[in-house]
């Protein structure tokens, strides 16, 4: 059986919103790599170094301009895309920032509501300016540590990332199986944005896991486990990039370690 789908609900960062915060998450991202060695390892993707990580969201923001451009209604594989990359590497940098500059005006030129190839369940240009925006910043956060820096992720991004990873992980069991196992008979586990108590921003939810699959919802409600810290680390710990061991956990660790084991992208 799939695994359920939440209800659709609204994005925390509105689309034009989200594209400022993209073109900045874009420019930091460049003036990281002319500043740091691409020989340097990604300690948040085993294997890769920062060229292959410059690779990667290059590869990715180029396909999404061109099936935005082109409302494209069948999915390009980016591993098909000739990026055209500088073989200097000082050369690199910038055109990652063209590359990504061209992203932002494509995205900023259609309308958010053009239906349009999507993996997801909203098949409109606006889940690939939500898409941009969260996968961007979490590289982003991944080239900093790897330079031996880490800025916050803005708030509001943060409680998105985690929305939105939540809403994906039904639509990405077709090419991550093990998100299939995230079902239980009604174990629940509860993550907690300290620094958000008293905003206007949510910072709770709670997720349930059933035969079926999983439900969530934003509650202040106990669960079988309970994980407490920043909203910016609770974003990482969402896309695998912070351990249980580096946040308040109370409760069953061993469905916590389920979940984390079958629900990163």
């Amino acid at each position: 059986m799939p695994t359920l789908a939440p209800t659709p609900r609204s994005q925390t960062v509105p689309p034009m919103d989200a594209l400022n915060l993209l073109a900045s998450e874009i420019r930091r991202i460049a003036h990281l790599a002319a500043e740091t060695d691409k020989r340097t390892p990604i300690p948040a993707c085993p294997g890769w170094t920062l060229a292959d990580l410059i690779d990667h969201v290059a590869r990715v923001h180029l396909r999404t301009t061109l099936m935005v451009r082109d409302l494209a209604t069948t999915r390009i594989d980016p591993r098909s895309i000739d990026l055209a990359a500088p073989a200097d590497w000082s050369g690199v940098p910038a055109w990652f920032l063209r590359q990504g500059d061209d992203l932002v005006a494509t995205l900023r030129a259609a309308d958010p509501d053009a239906p349009m190839f999507a993996w997801g369940k909203d098949k409109h240009v606006r889940f690939w300016i939500r898409r941009m925006l969260n996968e961007t910043t979490i590289h982003r956060v991944d080239v900093e540590v790897a330079a031996g820096l880490e800025s916050p992720i803005e708030p509001a991004v943060a409680v998105d990332i985690i929305d939105e990873l939540l809403d994906l992980l039904p639509a990405a069991a077709s090419f991550r199986p093990r998100i299939r196992e995230l079902r239980g008979d009604g174990e629940t586990i509860h993550l907690h944005a300290t620094d958000l108590d008293g905003s206007s921003l949510p910072g709770e939810w709670l997720i349930t896991l059933e035969p079926h699959g999983f439900r969530w919802s934003r509650a202040h409600v106990k669960g079988a486990v309970a994980v407490r810290g920043t909203i910016h680390d609770l974003a990482l710990f969402a896309y695998g990039r912070r351990s249980q061991n580096e946040l308040q956990v109370f409760g069953d660790t061993s469905l916590l370690a389920h979940w984390s084991a079958n629900s990163a992208l």
